[in-house]
């Protein structure tokens, strides 16, 4: 599992059953963007492989301090995200493998009960290589994703080379994650990191629209790439502190209509990003020699 897991459930080495994080971004072009989130994951061999679900909560909250007589925002201030997937990883020879992973992603407002229109479909699907032993190794995925990280829902490529230099140094190139890591010893670590992070959420209110018109499930897109200076502290075998800040530039707010045509866009521009989050995770451990051989020749 730790071979091939990253890719779908966070750092090389690690998996990370319970996560929790507030995050914040004060002054987004006049609009304060407040972010809570809960993630669960388990995983469980079958057969060969290994079957992944996952389940994540996130609350946004958006004050608008920017007033418009195109749209009332007050509705859209408040969204939900529930998150589902199932996934699938399955070592193949040579150190090749293959992995899948679909499910939904509640996106709404909830203003008006669930519909259809609240739910958008998310899914990943790759082949990865890996090369290297504990102490030093690289992991490699090509395949393609289907989401809403960088907007509106769409099928992109994904590519992702992870590598793992020494004790202390390791770095990341692609989607998900970019970034270079210092592992200063096994309490404290440091990462800058580079990360696209959206929503596509339903508004199922009706809305007037300047004045003259009334819309449904109309969209509230918001994305950026979050880059961060990012500390984690183990304070206890599997408990660990997580404390970022960083930048968003050129982020996209805007409200569009049901056919997917922008009614007014809020402009953020840049903004300040900060996070805090408490993960319990669990690490690989060292295999000695004869395991790593008999490993190796598996």
């Amino acid at each position: 599992m730790f071979c091939q897991a990253p890719f779908l459930l966070g750092n090389p080495g690690e998996f990370e059953p319970i996560g929790i994080n507030y995050a914040r971004i004060p002054d987004l072009g006049g609009t304060e963007v407040n972010n809570y989130g809960l993630n669960l994951n388990l995983a469980k061999p079958v057969g060969k492989g290994i079957l992944g679900f996952g389940l994540g909560y996130q609350y946004y909250d958006f004050v608008f301090n920017e007033s418009t007589n195109v749209i009332d925002l007050s509705t859209y201030e408040n969204m939900h995200l529930i998150r589902s997937n199932v996934s699938y990883i399955r070592p193949l020879k040579n150190r090749w493998g293959i992995m899948v992973s679909a499910g939904t992603t509640l996106m709404s407002n909830l203003g008006d009960g669930i519909t259809s229109e609240d739910f958008v479909f998310n899914a990943i699907l790759g082949v990865t290589k890996r090369w290297g032993d504990f102490e030093r190794n690289s992991s490699l995925l090509i395949g393609a994703f289907y989401g809403t990280q960088l907007g509106e829902p769409t099928v992109l490529p994904a590519v992702s080379f992870r590598q793992k230099l020494n004790e202390h140094w390791s770095y990341s190139l692609g989607i998900p994650i970019t970034g270079l890591t210092y592992q200063i010893n096994k309490k404290h670590r440091l990462a800058l990191l580079a990360s696209p992070q959206g929503i596509f959420a339903n508004n199922s209110n009706e809305v007037a629209v300047d004045g003259n018109r009334t819309l449904t499930n109309t969209k509230l897109q918001f994305n950026g790439i979050n880059t961060r200076l990012s500390y984690r502290y183990l304070f206890t075998k599997n408990l660990a502190f997580i404390g970022e800040a960083g930048f968003v530039p050129n982020a996209t707010l805007k409200v569009l209509d049901n056919d997917n045509e922008d009614i007014f866009d809020l402009d953020p521009g840049n903004g300040a990003y900060f996070n805090l989050g408490l993960r319990f995770v669990i690490q690989r451990e060292r295999e000695n020699s004869n395991q790593n051989k008999e490993t190796n020749e598996n």
